[in-house]
């Protein structure tokens, strides 16, 4: 019988779903990027073809993280397929960046409830619970680290370092909501965003979402920076703190868009690519970049910076 599949990509997909169980100190971060392997393998053999190429693969892995009894990091791993799926069917019906990244969205987060949610039940114990113990003891620890006398710093500092560590500590639980909807929105953007480039090199330049410096943001969605900013406003206790989640999420987005907005403008200047890596480091290392950003793609809602004065 013929194999749909070359057996060089069932062990390329094979071994990236068995790495992060293999040694997950050293290949933990693959998991966020699990998505891409499964829709370059829908795209590249077709739906059948690489839907029995997936199965046979995750099969695999799956045995041999049996062999090894760490099962439950691989069935986190399975949690990124859905993901795979939804954008390789949004791509096929050529659906807008925007109600990929929505539907991608909507899916990896009811993919990791119910994961978390069985594997709390399972386990016997609250995974968000667990999580602000975790990040609580965290900040203890750092904060005990620097404050030893062997760290070697002033009074000073150490008073300062208690300050912070302190308000971190009431905020975090706070915002974690937020915090938690920003790194499911983020896994997103990074598999859509690389998708996206291995797609089109696959398709001789032809992108299923066009060039990542037309990406924009529904316009309807400029509500949610002004709802939180509102809520962080007039709100208090539990209200104020859903604005900040909601700011921490609205800023993330468009984040997403100021860097489409940079990225356009380098392309009309005819940047050179010398020149764009430099400012990119620039803008990687400076801490109110993030912030820069943001405020860039919101303004991009109003100013149109995208399109030329003579198109406007």
């Amino acid at each position: 019988m013929k194999v749909p599949f070359r057996p060089g990509q069932l062990l390329f997909l094979g071994t990236l779903f068995f790495l992060p169980v293999l040694n997950p100190q050293l290949f933990s971060w693959l998991h966020g990027l699990l998505a891409v392997p499964v829709f370059f393998a829908l795209t590249t053999n077709g739906r059948q073809a690489g839907a029995a190429l997936i199965w046979v693969s995750l099969l695999l892995a799956g045995l041999g993280a049996l062999l090894l009894q760490r099962v439950e990091l691989f069935f986190f791993s399975l949690t990124m397929v859905p993901l795979g799926y939804t954008l390789y069917h949004s791509a096929d019906k050529r659906e807008s960046v925007a109600t990929s990244g929505g539907k991608g969205v909507a899916i990896l987060s009811l993919t990791w409830l119910f994961f978390w949610g069985l594997y709390g039940v399972t386990a016997g114990f609250n995974p968000y619970v667990n999580l602000l113990k975790v990040l609580d003891f965290g900040f203890q620890q750092t904060l005990e680290v620097y404050s030893s006398k062997e760290a070697g710093l002033s009074p000073e500092v150490i008073y300062n370092l208690q300050q912070i560590t302190n308000n971190l500590r009431a905020i975090t639980p706070k915002l974690l909501p937020g915090l938690l909807a920003s790194m499911t929105i983020f896994t997103v953007w990074v598999n859509l965003v690389i998708a996206n480039v291995l797609a089109g090199r696959q398709n001789n330049g032809s992108l299923p979402w066009g060039r990542y410096s037309s990406w924009k943001l529904p316009d309807q969605l400029i509500w949610l920076p002004i709802v939180a900013v509102s809520l962080l406003i007039v709100g208090h206790g539990p209200i104020q703190y859903g604005g900040g989640c909601l700011l921490l999420v609205s800023g993330l987005l468009y984040f997403f868009q100021g860097l489409a907005v940079v990225i356009a403008l380098f392309e009309r200047w005819n940047v050179p690519v010398l020149v764009r890596i430099i400012l990119y480091f620039v803008l990687l290392i400076q801490s109110y970049s993030v912030v820069f950003l943001a405020v860039l793609g919101l303004s991009d809602v109003w100013f149109n910076m995208r399109q030329k004065s003579d198109e406007r």
